[in-house]
């Protein structure tokens, strides 16, 4: 599949779910929801010498096209490339009891934080592992076709996903997500699983990704703790061609945030997040590493407004420079979220 049949497909799916909540509304019985986000912001990279101003948005158009049948179109605009852009459209089937089926350009669920949307997250970005993992294509969005079966507190302690779907890179990936709730006292575990048919010059090869997560979340913290594993696409077909074997990947995370309300007027919550990080890209030379000490502090103006301010340090040793570590990709971060 090329990618013009790709975007072809995707248009076509936009098309129907635009005229069919149309059609629906002309006939008054059309549920459309807009929401969406907008952040502003400024980012300091590490040895850079001017900070970098950056503005964000996302509208999400949500159409009941039926009892059972609803789309999701998500747009996204953003100061880097001063365009516009179609990130997903969904076309979603209820089948009851918190299980549903998906079509249209989503996200590829692999691992705790693409389980949720990102203004979701405590961070202003997403963590290193998965800055790391999206080249790989383990993360990220794709057309695919997922399953699922969600986890509720009162009657079901066991969720499950799975999808599967084609990128632009002609890569087909299979990913399936499990969850269960109260496992570990209050703790909720978490595993993932991803195979990937990855198209290369002189054909194809399958690579693999394994992840494991413990998840609390109340009303005042947050606590996520997880480890990833798996095969470098890029790095083992290198060595192949040299005669060499697969290389593997390790990943590990720790976050821990904690929400402390107040009684002033325009400072409802503030949330101090640490996060600590380890990404090694070779575990068979582990010492080869990059290091993320991440601290932040959100601000909650309003329930609808955060102000995040998050310094994120990464500390690398590499085979060039084996006897100490850089701080090549450390920023801070100053970022205002407004969502609705």
């Amino acid at each position: 599949m090329k990618k013009t049949t790709r975007l072809s497909i995707t248009a076509s799916l936009l098309f129907l779910i635009l005229s069919t909540g149309y059609m629906h509304e002309a006939k008054g019985q059309a549920k459309t929801s807009i929401s969406g986000w907008v952040r502003v912001g400024t980012d300091y990279e590490y040895n850079d010498r001017f900070r970098e101003s950056f503005y964000e948005a996302k509208v999400q158009f949500n159409v009941k096209v039926s009892d059972d049948l609803e789309a999701q179109i998500d747009v996204r605009g953003e100061s880097d490339t001063h365009t516009m852009e179609l990130r997903e459209a969904i076309l979603t089937a209820d089948l009851g009891k918190a299980k549903g089926l998906d079509f249209g350009q989503g996200k590829k669920r692999f691992g705790l934080e693409f389980q949720k949307s990102k203004e979701h997250l405590l961070t202003a970005e997403r963590t290193l592992i998965y800055r790391r993992l999206e080249p790989f294509g383990f993360v990220g969005r794709d057309v695919n076709f997922r399953y699922y079966r969600n986890a509720r507190s009162g009657d079901r302690r066991t969720g499950i996903s799975f999808n599967l779907g084609y990128s632009e890179d002609h890569n087909t990936t299979l990913v399936g997500h499990w969850t269960r709730l109260n496992t570990l006292g209050s703790f909720a575990l978490g595993a993932s699983g991803l195979l990937q048919l990855d198209k290369i010059e002189d054909g194809s090869q399958t690579v693999w990704g394994f992840g494991a997560e413990l998840l609390r979340h109340a009303e005042a913290h947050h606590v996520e703790i997880e480890a990833v594993v798996g095969q470098d696409p890029f790095q083992s077909e290198f060595e192949k061609r040299l005669g060499g074997e697969n290389v593997y990947f390790f990943g590990g995370k720790f976050l821990y945030g904690h929400r402390f309300k107040t009684s002033r007027r325009l400072l409802k919550a503030f949330e101090p997040v640490i996060v600590g990080s380890v990404w090694t890209p070779n575990i068979d030379a582990f010492e080869l590493n990059t290091l993320e000490l991440l601290a932040g502090m959100n601000f909650y103006l309003a329930p609808e407004l955060r102000v995040a301010l998050n310094g994120d340090m990464l500390l690398t040793r590499s085979s060039k420079i084996s006897n100490e570590r850089t701080y090549a990709g450390s920023n801070v971060i100053l970022q205002a979220q407004l969502t609705w």
